[in-house]
């Protein structure tokens, strides 16, 4: 469905040599909640061993916003279980269709996993659109358990 709509500005692959991540990307949305009447029950769809693409997020290239990226730190594939070893300047590539699109780090955050309504008001800025290009990676943090969520945040490469 997701290939109808956005053809090749999809997402097909991320890089991150830093950290020896290749990668598919997959586009992923929320889960329904179990309880309609608590809309906190709702859940992100899990991206398995592949790096999963917001789909309410922006695609590289064009118009610009923020691209949310997010994967797992100790199941599946671990993807990101190196991901708050990244350090400023660090280049992530992402592969569509249409080519190669590099960005920066710029910001590796780590934040204690906190009740529902207060992660939800300390990551809301990580998740906002944004009106320039901006790619923000999300996964839990340390590799031993899911305590914290590391965040990072990067910008094209000018």
């Amino acid at each position: 469905m997701a290939r109808l709509e956005y053809g090749d500005r999809l997402i097909e692959w991320l890089e991150i040599p830093a950290i020896d991540v290749l990668a598919p990307v997959t586009p992923v949305g929320w889960s329904p909640a179990d309880d309609p009447d608590s809309p906190e029950s709702r859940q992100w769809d899990s991206p398995d061993a592949k790096v999963g693409w917001v789909l309410s997020s922006a695609l590289p290239g064009g118009q610009g916003g923020n691209v949310i990226l997010y994967g797992h730190n100790n199941i599946h594939s671990s993807v990101f279980r190196d991901l708050a070893e990244l350090r400023n300047g660090d280049s992530i590539l992402l592969r569509t269709g249409e080519g190669e699109w590099v960005y920066l780090v710029a910001e590796v955050n780590i934040f204690p996993v906190l009740e529902q309504e207060e992660d939800a008001a300390a990551y809301a800025e990580y998740f906002r659109p944004s009106r320039a290009p901006r790619l923000t990676v999300v996964s839990c943090w340390p590799p031993t358990n899911n305590t914290h969520r590391v965040i990072v945040v990067a910008y094209p490469e000018l």
